[in-house]
């Protein structure tokens, strides 16, 4: 990882800490942390943030919650639920074909998502403002 992506990394840890809780499934070891938050009006958000050595700055969010910044304002692409279970895996079945640390969350495990590719704590900080509005 690069200097650069590990400090951009530990200060968008830092923040989810601050707004959120740690999931009740718990953070996935070095490579995710889960956080869940309540909007402004009492609805139930997820998040899922990779902190993994080899990954960008990924947030994981509901797209429905934050469909209003696939503006191009942030780097973001659309995870659609029906692409789950599609690509082949090694044993002959069907891979999840997410970050696997998404599969057991409640809300965010088989929706339709929007992984945004966070280069500064200010784009986590607008992704979170429209998720608190949700």
């Amino acid at each position: 990882m690069t200097l650069a992506r590990g400090a951009l990394k530990r200060d968008i840890l830092s923040r989810l800490d601050g707004l959120g809780r740690e999931h009740s499934l718990g953070h996935q070891g070095a490579y995710a942390s889960r956080y869940s938050l309540r909007s402004n009006n009492g609805a139930p958000v997820e998040v899922l943030f990779e902190k993994g050595d080899k990954s960008p700055a990924n947030l994981w969010v509901l797209a429905s919650q934050a469909a209003s910044l696939e503006d191009g304002s942030i780097p973001v692409r659309r995870s659609a639920a029906a692409d789950l279970y599609r690509k082949p895996s090694k044993n002959g079945g069907h891979s999840y074909g997410r970050h696997s640390a998404l599969e057991p969350m409640p809300i965010l495990g088989r929706a339709d998502l929007l992984c945004f590719a966070l280069r500064s704590v200010d784009d986590l900080d607008r992704v979170i403002a429209v998720l608190m509005q949700a």
